[in-house]
């Protein structure tokens, strides 16, 4: 090797490592300096080792791996003794590739094809390929490709689109193509590329992080749309006894659930409910599903309780068609008559304006109404004409009685918030209204057990009895077993009334029943939002600060080196670099020369689910501290993992692994997290109440006494949780005022709460 070989550009001395580098036939041992580039490296080879020409035709692989080396690959990762091969450029290799592909000999084509998988991993062969026209033929073979050359066309399509630019010109035929490939393709490893592409195409709108924003749930939509059996498809392989079908069909069924765009949104859940959606996904957790397939079981119920956020929040339009409709089948269905000018108020509504008295639960509301008067039409009219037959001061008001039980559900799976902080399975979530239907059935038996009469207090009064009797029976439910609704109607329907009121006042005596009146359920609805996004905001900034990770790789942890992950400015890149251990300043944002694009993230996998522990060397690593950035559309099947997270302490476990969660609008999956959300509503809630300005929310239902929120209407702004440090609450006016707790961590912040 020349003298100045072993230099720097600066001049300064570098380091210098002896590999082992093959040519065909050739080997030789060589010094390489890391610090120079590849190109230089290749060029010496070349002129000074094997006596080649057009240094610029070759490249250097590791034997190992294959992996091309880069400048970054040959700084960090090439050591003493490695092996290295010299062979051709990624431009001489896409080039003979691109002769390959047309070929009449399928076992040419078959060949080449397999070989892309790998290399289009490479942004520099990717972007060879793309230049000189390789995507529009791999389009050709995937839309006439069949078995084995489809499986490896589109896993090689899949490799592409994980590099940011070059395919966003594929035409409305091609997404087609796709579709129906989901549609008619059983074969695992057809489907499990063709839906990862079809994945990237729906995150691909302008609110991706992508440069690439041509698609979105619109465009695929259309293609669905020509494919009346391409939902109906994903449903039914839900139930598959292959697991990577079932995982596969769940995800894209939540990525387009979460994705779909507002014109669309309605008829794309209205499909979803007409193929018996629900049942299935339930009965797929009744089997003990796999933590990956449970994790996205999880998040379909936190996008079911979204949906149900939306419409409750949907007020009543009586020029609505379908709104006037389902109206107007309930009373029909009611077979009675309208007295005089009374209508409405015949079915329990307390005015003859059905849409403001439905405006605590929406759309929500109405069509549970609805769907119970269908179902139960002869219980309902049998029901209703006992009702009338009472005096009118004993009448149990149906309609009222649907409102009031409506809103205990909601207020129990979170619906009135829309923020979902379950960790775990909710079946009875999923058969909401069959438990709707209880639950009322229940409203009755009380109604008449406790001898109510048709006052405001009394419709009160039965439906704090029935909140209390439904909270235990849905805590008793399994959450495992096909019997949990059985189990649930047994406790509903079967609990004499004495011993549903002595437990509430034996709950009573813990919580005042001031604490259950309809103001206040409003105000912890209100300040439960702000506490999520309270704790959404601290987790994430957890991220943007930054953290020490260790590294891993083929042979498990690395010794003397740490890992630095930081989340980008934009919340949409995760920045990392390696240094040696013992560095003890944070580096700055660009000394971190990697990236991850967090579109592609599809799941986090903890414990031992992650893909770190396919790796038997680190077998002995703590699972309870340890999640895994996955993505469905990685290249390599077995093991998708984009970024593992070995955490230091469980402090920093729960605040990384949700601050992810938090950021990709996933479920929360640290129990300490959703504690600390609603110890921190219930202290929202008491501050609020120490601050009665008069602003005329009605709390006793005697008018002219309110809340003025915390701080003077400030809500939880001022609220501060630093990083594992001290917990205050700033007044708004000078700094860090109002309250202040010493505590040093978030654990001993919960035990003091």
């Amino acid at each position: 090797m020349p003298q100045d070989a072993l230099y720097s550009h600066n001049g300064r001395p570098s380091k210098v490592v002896r590999v082992s580098v093959t040519y065909g036939s050739q080997k030789a041992e060589v010094p390489i300096n890391v610090s120079s580039s590849v190109l230089n490296v290749v060029k010496n080879l070349c002129n000074t080792h094997f006596a080649l020409g057009q240094p610029s035709n070759y490249c250097l692989r590791i034997v190992e791996t294959e992996e091309l080396v880069t400048d970054d690959k040959l700084r960090r990762r090439i050591k003493d003794g490695d092996n290295l091969k010299l062979v051709s450029s990624p431009a001489i290799m896409v080039e003979e590739m691109l002769r390959n592909l047309p070929s009449e000999d399928d076992l040419i084509v078959k060949r080449t094809i397999f070989m892309l998988q790998k290399y289009l991993k490479e942004e520099d062969f990717a972007e060879e390929f793309i230049a000189k026209g390789g995507l529009s033929i791999l389009q050709d073979i995937i839309i006439m490709g069949m078995g084995n050359t489809l499986a490896y066309a589109l896993t090689s399509l899949q490799a592409l689109m994980e590099h940011d630019t070059g395919w966003d010109s594929f035409g409305p035929q091609f997404i087609s193509t796709l579709v129906s490939i989901i549609v008619k393709q059983n074969l695992v490893n057809i489907c499990r590329p063709a839906t990862a592409i079809i994945i990237k195409l729906v995150i691909a709108d302008p609110s991706s992080s992508s440069p690439i924003q041509c698609y979105g749930f619109d465009v695929v939509n259309r293609a669905i749309r020509n494919q009346a059996s391409f939902l109906p498809t994903l449903v039914h392989r839900l139930a598959a006894t292959d697991y990577s079908l079932q995982l596969n069909s769940m995800h894209l069924i939540n990525v387009l659930f979460r994705h779909a765009t507002p014109g669309a949104r309605t008829e794309f859940v209205h499909n979803l409910d007409a193929l018996d959606t629900r049942r299935t996904v339930l009965r797929v957790m009744q089997n003990s599903p796999a933590e990956e397939l449970s994790n996205q079981l999880v998040e379909f119920q936190r996008l079911l309780i979204q949906e149900g956020h939306r419409r409750k929040r949907m007020p009543i339009d009586m020029k609505n068609a379908e709104h006037e409709k389902m109206l107007n089948d309930i009373f029909q269905l009611a077979e009675i008559e309208a007295d005089g000018g009374v209508k409405w108020r015949r079915l329990g509504f307390d005015s003859e304006s059905p849409r403001r008295d439905l405006a605590r639960v929406g759309l929500l509301g109405l069509q549970t109404m609805h769907s119970f008067v269908t179902k139960n039409h002869d219980l309902f009219a049998h029901e209703l004409a006992d009702q009338l037959k009472k005096p009118p001061d004993r009448r149990c008001p149906f309609a009222r009685a649907c409102v009031e039980v409506c809103e205990a559900l909601a207020d129990h799976w979170e619906v009135s918030t829309g923020y979902s902080t379950s960790t775990t399975h909710q079946p009875l979530l999923l058969v909401f209204e069959d438990v709707f239907s209880i639950t009322l059935n229940t409203y009755f038996r009380l109604w008449d057990e406790m001898g109510a009469h048709a006052t405001n207090e009394d419709v009160v009064r039965v439906a704090n009895v029935l909140h209390s009797q439904f909270k235990h029976a849905v805590t008793r439910a399994p959450t495992t077993e096909a019997k949990d609704l059985t189990i649930f109607e047994r406790d509903m329907m079967e609990t004499p009334y004495s011993l549903i009121r002595e437990r509430q006042l034996k709950h009573l005596e813990i919580e005042d029943d001031f604490m259950t009146r309809l103001p206040i359920r409003d105000l912890r609805e209100q300040i439960n939002k702000e506490s999520y996004e309270f704790m959404k905001k601290q987790r994430i900034s957890c991220l943007t600060a930054g953290g020490w990770f260790p590294v891993f790789r083929e042979k498990g942890r690395v010794k003397g080196v740490m890992r630095f992950y930081r989340l980008g400015p934009n919340l949409k890149s995760l920045h990392y670099g390696d240094f040696q251990e013992g560095t003890d300043r944070k580096p700055l944002l660009e000394e971190l020369t990697e990236k991850i694009d967090l579109s592609i993230v599809t799941d986090i996998l903890t414990g031992h689910s992650s893909p770190l522990f396919l790796n038997k060397k680190n077998a002995s690593e703590n699972a309870s501290q340890i999640f895994s950035l996955v993505s469905s559309s990685s290249s390599d099947s077995s093991n998708p993992s984009i970024a593992d997270f070995a955490a230091s302490s469980p402090t920093q476990f729960g605040e990384w692994l949700d601050g992810f969660n938090m950021l990709l609008e996933r479920n929360i999956a640290s129990k300490d997290t959703a504690e600390f959300v609603r110890m921190v509503t219930d202290v929202g809630v008491k501050l609020a109440l120490l601050d009665i300005t008069g602003e005329g929310v009605d709390l006793w239902g005697l008018g002219g006494v309110g809340f003025g929120g915390l701080g003077g209407g400030g809500g939880l702004e001022g609220w501060e949780v630093p990083r594992e440090g001290r917990f205050w609450y700033d007044d708004g006016h000078s700094g860090r005022g109002g309250i202040g707790v010493g505590w040093e961590d978030e654990e001993e912040v919960l035990e003091n709460l």
